[in-house]
């Protein structure tokens, strides 16, 4: 759990969801529409898809490959930063609030502290 005092860029990422990769090579996430029942076979009969799929940038993308139980979100940052040659500006900021997203979309959870 975050606490307010804590430095949110050591905090650690873990993936809270399935994902997958379209064909330029982009995480797309997937989430369910719904988790009622009724709602589902209503779907269903409608033909339509019971999961949305939210599409990643380039940066997002690498940030949710990068993710993998063990780095800080500063650590993930840096690592991006150096891929690009130093050309992300404000990535330690940008990545904060794309993982602040996540977490709050419930795409993420963080790692508990041992």
């Amino acid at each position: 759990m975050m606490d307010k005092k804590d430095n949110f860029l050591e905090y650690v990422p873990l993936r809270n969801c399935p994902f997958g990769t379209d064909d330029k090579g982009r995480v797309y996430l997937i989430k369910e529409k719904t988790k009622s029942k009724l709602l589902k076979r209503v779907i269903s009969a409608l033909g339509r898809s019971q999961e949305f799929h939210i599409h990643l940038d380039e940066l997002g993308t690498a940030a949710w490959l990068a993710v993998d139980g063990r780095r800080t979100v500063l650590e993930i940052a840096s690592g991006l930063k150096s891929a690009a040659g130093g050309a992300i500006d404000q990535a330690e900021q940008r990545l904060a609030r794309f993982f602040a997203m996540l977490q709050r979309d419930r795409f993420i959870r963080w790692k508990e502290r041992s």
